[in-house]
């Protein structure tokens, strides 16, 4: 049974409430307590791997602790990663510094060709993971060329267009950018900082007019099969296309796609890592937890869970990635992807807590899913129906 993470069931008057902002949880009942009440130092929670509570050790053993690393410069890193707070950014560097001193789990997703992946197929495995299309044959999708260059993309957007540019140091905003002065940029040889697009959507541009998203996207959106047909020419969620252009060494922190939504995501030029965090209901508590702290900026989320796995993805390769995954993505080359979010089916419930997360954490309207809860009612009202046809 999952405690309230606001009570602690130790709590006393005699502890300083300074400490409280720490919490364990026991991996034997699952009930959350304050690190302090507990009396356990921040210092020790860094060190357990798998804590047991007073009344859980008699049947769990006493708690666990990761074994300790040999010291090395890498370490240092860690204390870099502070100089991110308050927009100093004297290190450009600093994000594949730190993921270079870090430790991430092998993935163990599933690889298939494109014939493989259809409806039939996801409704045997639920799409609860990630999986990984190496060769785009099969998927019935159609894709820019890896010829294809940002200045291409510039004349098919138009250079006039507004394109969010995110300064990849700060993880934050850098305004007055369009088309063509982002085009000049990244195809410069002397770029001023590391920057990178990641929210440009394209579906009603001239560039998306020969784009074709896989078929097992196409069959499962919500937009395509819930939304009203005659709603579609006035306003619809458009989400369905982003093209998204990295240079070498960006990165996106951690992360959930807006309203618990999956993604396919298409590498045609450069490659990628991603970083993947399963969205169990204690790393789901966590995210919260962190995502709403003031600290978030001085801690990585990676090193707050068990396990993070790192996934190389590379041109031509096209990636799912299913309800609530959290994760982070990394950019050891300029890169050009299109990708799409999509709320479907499969997993309802997590959609809807993701998007629970998000009322909580007070996440702008602007980084929602549009029309979110209308979308939802169109998808009930449908299935309500289909399931009275069937009776």
């Amino acid at each position: 049974m999952e405690q309230n993470v606001e009570r602690c069931p130790l709590c006393t008057k005699d502890v300083d409430t300074t400490l409280y902002d720490t919490w364990l949880q026991c991996d034997g009942c699952s009930t959350w307590y304050h690190a302090a009440c507990a009396d356990i130092t921040k210092e020790q929670c860094d060190l357990i791997e798998r804590y047991h509570c007073a009344l859980c050790i008699k049947t769990h053993g006493p708690s666990t602790y990761k074994p300790q690393r040999r010291k090395s410069e890498r370490e240092h890193t860690r204390l870099n990663y502070a100089d991110l707070n308050e927009g100093k950014t004297a290190d450009q560097n600093i994000w594949s510094k730190i993921l270079k001193a870090k430790a991430f789990a092998k993935d163990p997703f599933k690889r298939y060709k494109g014939e493989e992946v259809t409806v039939d197929l996801l409704k045997k495995t639920g799409m609860r993971e990630p999986f990984v299309i190496e060769q785009p044959d099969g998927l019935d999708m159609k894709m820019p060329s890896s010829n294809t260059t940002v200045a291409d993309i510039a004349d098919g957007v138009g250079h006039d267009h507004h394109v969010e540019v995110i300064d990849v140091a700060t993880q934050s905003e850098s305004t007055g950018w369009n088309m063509g002065r982002w085009s000049e940029y990244y195809q410069s040889n002397e770029r001023d900082r590391i920057r990178n697009v990641i929210s440009l959507e394209i579906s009603d541009t001239p560039f998306a007019k020969d784009i074709v998203r896989p078929k097992i996207v196409r069959d499962l959106d919500w937009i395509d099969h819930m939304w009203p047909k005659e709603l579609k020419p006035v306003e619809y969620p458009k989400v369905q296309l982003y093209c998204l252009m990295g240079t070498k060494d960006s990165y996106t922190d951690f992360h959930i796609d807006f309203g618990g939504s999956s993604v396919f995501y298409h590498i045609f030029r450069g490659s990628k890592i991603f970083y993947f965090i399963e969205p169990t209901s204690k790393n789901l508590k966590k995210y919260q937890k962190w995502s709403s702290s003031p600290d978030q900026s001085t801690i990585f989320f990676g090193d707050e869970v068990k396990e993070c796995f790192a996934v190389h993805l590379k041109a031509g390769n096209t990636m799912i990635i299913p309800t609530g995954w959290i994760h982070a993505v990394y950019t050891p080359e300029d890169a050009l992807v299109i990708g799409g979010n999509f709320l479907h089916g499969f997993n309802i419930g997590t959609q809807v807590r993701i998007f629970d997360i998000e009322e909580l954490t007070d996440v702008p309207m602007k980084f929602r899913f549009p029309f979110y809860k209308r979308i939802n009612w169109y998808a009930a009202l449908r299935y309500r129906d289909q399931l009275n046809r069937g009776k």
